[in-house]
């Protein structure tokens, strides 16, 4: 029987990872098992790809974001010579259709792979595959749920839940609102809470709810809204919400606790963050800071967020909610300068972030921002034609996803240059995350109340996301391929080794906590 290998490029092999890739888990359900039986899953953050492994008449599913599309083209010309058929999907393909079809592929999938994958299947079996299928956008109730008899729930630290699909933002810098819409489309309840209860029956008591906004429309969001018909839909899909979060509540067991992605708009609605904390017990999120001045957040199509000193309440009234920040800020942007960037630093320090990143700005395939400097690059090297540039950053090259490149090279700021940006950039993660800045932050807000043990766990959790992601965040479409020291690798298993003592229970009983149940403080700027 021809045999379906699903396969995730990954950063470097560990033999454990902190997040699932949902996709293939997704594309695990999708897979019609009375037809090719269980798929096989290959993550290579848990083991390299082996093309040896491979038959000629199996079927490879590699799904690529721009940061691994390397890696995923290496596995394609592998699985080739074994005379394997290989499809490729994900975000750089969606953008990019026909690059994985030069680089070798069969296939190609874009958009949403839930519904169509079957499709791909039953036509591989028929020997009638197409080069191009297209997956869309899948509506909400028809997203599938994960197929988690597949995962070793001992090989990842968090496995991945999706509620809602789409942002209804167009930040310039982002190409989630290009590949999956402004619309949020709601997933069906029921898979939800089966999914999560599935994942409790497993041992697991944290994971990430995998939304790119999980906060699509509050009343902050509602009231800046111009267009009434567009009101409407999010005064809808606000109640939509509320009411999975009550129906959430009364089927989950209480002691699972999820992290997710959402923005500070959500402080503009009480009700709203209220439910995220006590109802689908949210102790973590991932915060697009991006920058604390007017000029960046403009630069960056985001000037609903607040800045400077507003931002810096805003983050503690999250905190002191409940919910740990995970704040995300870029370096690099067009307006930034090396003071702009300290400023920017020393705000993250102060705003009583449990975690920062400090992402290297590059404009990503998909991007309002990528496509206006591509095409000032093609205008600057036309002759005798005058025109005024967009941006005064510049692209280093055509395909630069192709090549080898530090983080700094691939773009030429406007006003910094390089090896200052490189600096400064590094300054911000070494400030950050020096012993003193996270020894006083263990010691302040929420944190303070934590016993020792949460305490000591968060110092070496802060440790070791320094040492994996320092220098690029956890954006998905930012990673690439990087080594990482045998120190950096003593550090994890000592930190995995922490985790599943402290925040995992093997047979459903009692869940030991590092760290009391959250209480909630008054902000500290208030």
């Amino acid at each position: 029987m021809p045999r379906v290998v699903l396969v995730n490029p990954s950063l470097t092999t560990m033999g454990y990872s902190v997040i699932t890739p949902r996709w293939l888990f997704v594309l695990g359900q999708a897979t019609p098992v009375d037809l090719v039986g269980d798929p096989i899953l290959i993550d290579e953050a848990i083991s390299p790809f082996d093309s040896a492994m491979l038959r000629p008449d199996d079927l490879v599913g590699i799904g690529i974001s721009t940061g691994n599309c390397r890696a995923g083209y290496d596995i394609l010309r592998q699985a080739k010579s074994r005379g394997a058929t290989v499809v490729m999907g994900g975000i750089h393909p969606t953008i990019f259709p026909d690059e994985p079809l030069e680089m070798g592929a069969d296939a190609v999938v874009t958009g949403n792979g839930d519904v169509i994958w079957a499709k791909v299947v039953e036509d591989f079996l028929n020997r009638n595959l197409q080069k191009k299928y297209l997956g869309g956008r899948v509506p909400g109730e028809a997203l599938l749920k994960a197929r988690w008899d597949l995962l070793d729930p001992r090989q990842y630290m968090f496995p991945t839940v999706q509620t809602v699909a789409g942002c209804p933002e167009n930040c310039s810098f982002c190409s989630v609102w290009v590949t999956d819409g402004r619309q949020a489309r709601q997933r069906l309840a029921s898979k939800i809470i089966d999914e999560v209860n599935e994942l409790y029956a497993m041992g697991i008591r944290w994971l990430i709810f995998a939304d790119d906004n999980f906060n699509p429309s509050t009343l902050g969001r509602i009231a800046r809204e111009p267009s009434p018909e567009k009101r409407k839909q999010f005064e809808e899909i606000r109640a939509e919400r509320l009411r999975f979060f009550d129906e959430y509540d009364r089927n989950v067991p209480k002691d699972i606790y999820a992290f997710t992605q959402m923005t500070t708009e959500v402080v503009s609605d009480p009700e709203y963050l209220s439910a995220m904390h006590d109802k689908m017990r949210l102790r973590g999120a991932l915060i697009g800071i991006e920058s604390f001045s007017e000029d960046g957040l403009r630069s960056a199509n985001k000037t609903w967020n607040p800045t400077g000193k507003r931002m810096v309440e805003t983050i503690q009234k999250i905190e002191g909610a409940g919910i740990m920040v995970l704040s995300s800020v870029i370096c690099g942007l067009e307006s930034d300068t090396v003071q702009t960037i300290r400023t920017m630093s020393q705000f993250a320090c102060d705003s009583g972030s449990t975690i920062a990143q400090f992402a290297m700005y590059h404009p990503y395939p998909g991007t309002k921002d990528f496509y206006e400097m591509v095409r000032d690059s093609t205008n600057r090297a036309k002759v005798d034609f005058a025109f005024t540039p967009k941006h005064a950053t510049q692209i280093t090259g055509e395909r630069f996803w192709l090549k080898s490149k530090n983080e700094a090279d691939l773009i030429t700021h406007g006003i910094i240059p390089r090896d200052e940006l490189f600096a400064e950039h590094k300054k911000c993660w070494e400030k950050f995350y020096s012993m003193k800045e996270i020894l006083r932050r263990a010691r302040s807000g929420s944190k303070k109340n934590w016993p020792f043990v949460g305490k000591f766990t968060y110092v070496l959790f802060c440790v070791v996301f320094k040492r994996i992601y320092g220098g690029q965040g956890m954006a998905a479409d930012g990673v690439r391929k990087r080594q990482l020291s045998m120190v950096t690798k003593i550090w994890i298993k000592i930190a995995v080794g922490a985790y599943n003592h402290y925040c995992r229970t093997r047979s459903g009983g009692h869940l030991n906590k590092p760290w009391a149940e959250p209480k909630r403080v008054e902000s500290e700027a208030s």
